[in-house]
């Protein structure tokens, strides 16, 4: 009975990343400005049919993918934060989604904004990505200054940088930006390859972006991708009968390869939703337990069904505890996090 066959993939170091080469593929996570800027940019990275013209407004997280220039690009667009106001447990959804999307994590993350537009309150825009992702997430971002109008780059950078706003936001990004322009990228490309060197070149100096919440992501990702695939071993096999009864030799191959690279990509699309439905509480329970120590961890479980304040208290109660509960404490944790890593 034939069946499919996937290969399986070589694991990334985060530490010392593989030479990036036109063969590899990259994940971007982009945020900014404007909806307009992060469609404007999508469009014309991944061609205009990635977003209708009715939309306007980026307000859930969007993945795209497609190859260009003989790489597999995936551009994960979370909701615009200047153009919705969120609630927070709204936002903290979709950038969970933004989070599975963009798994096993994103090459660079991407702000993107209008050059003729930066105000005081461009860095404001970030603020809650940061809030999110950590501080360490400004040295993966990426500033792309789009543009469509018809000036010479030189005279729009000199007059972006004497912008105290952009200064202020450069420097906290490590001075990794890049002016776009739209225009010139719909007849030649360029612009797109530099912004696919830029990332390459971060990417070889810093590594791709990633924390706990992206690694128990993936490994959770990984998974329900297991449990799907299962789920369709039926439709599996007689759909590949079918193929064999169709085709023979080098076509047969060919059939087999584009319909495993079909399954393997929809499994991999549910797994992600499904992921980023379950994804949140369960990890921030284990990155508050990392942070404050296990027995701070176990003393905030138990003032939890008070309130926050009393995870406050039980924290603190917790980590004086800590060494006097000793085993008990290390058990508790043991149980509890078995427990959420085997959660389905």
């Amino acid at each position: 009975m034939a069946s499919v066959k996937v290969k399986p993939q070589r694991r990334l170091s985060l530490d010392n990343p593989p030479n990036m080469s036109r063969e590899t593929p990259l994940r971007m996570l982009v945020f900014g400005g404007s909806s307009q800027d992060q469609i404007s940019l999508t469009r014309s990275v991944l061609g205009q049919d990635v977003f209708t013209r009715d939309e306007v407004n980026i307000s859930a997280t969007k993945k795209n993918s497609g190859v260009v220039q003989e790489r597999n690009i995936t551009l994960v667009n979370a909701p615009n934060l200047q153009d919705n106001d969120l609630p927070d447990s709204i936002l903290h959804k979709e950038l969970r989604k933004a989070v599975c999307f963009s798994c096993p994590c994103p090459h660079a993350v991407v702000f993107v904004v209008d050059p003729f537009h930066l105000t005081s309150d461009t860095m404001d825009i970030l603020k809650p990505m940061v809030h999110y992702f950590g501080e360490c997430v400004l040295k993966h971002t990426l500033i792309v200054l789009y543009y469509e109008r018809g000036m010479r780059t030189p005279s729009i950078e000199d007059e972006v940088k004497k912008n105290k706003s952009f200064r202020e936001l450069a420097e906290k990004c490590s001075q990794n930006y890049l002016f776009f322009n739209g225009e010139v990228n719909w007849t030649e490309g360029s612009q797109t390859q530099a912004l696919l060197t830029k990332v390459d070149k971060m990417v070889r100096e810093h590594g791709m972006f990633s924390n706990m919440e992206f690694k128990d992501a993936e490994k959770r990702i990984q998974i329900e991708e297991r449990f799907i695939k299962k789920s369709k071993e039926k439709e599996i096999r007689e759909t590949l009968k079918a193929l064999e009864n169709q085709h023979s030799g080098e076509a047969l191959a060919s059939e087999i390869l584009r319909y495993e690279e079909k399954i393997q990509s929809e499994c991999r699309e549910k797994a992600e939703l499904v992921v980023a439905d379950k994804l949140g509480f369960t990890v921030r329970l284990v990155d508050y337990a990392v942070a404050v120590g296990k027995g701070a961890f176990v003393g905030a479980l138990l003032g939890f069904a008070v309130g926050y304040e009393g995870m406050a208290v039980g924290a603190a109660v917790g980590a004086g505890l800590g060494a006097a509960l000793g085993g008990a404490a290390n058990a508790a944790w043991s149980y509890i996090y078995k427990s959420f890593t085997d959660a389905h």
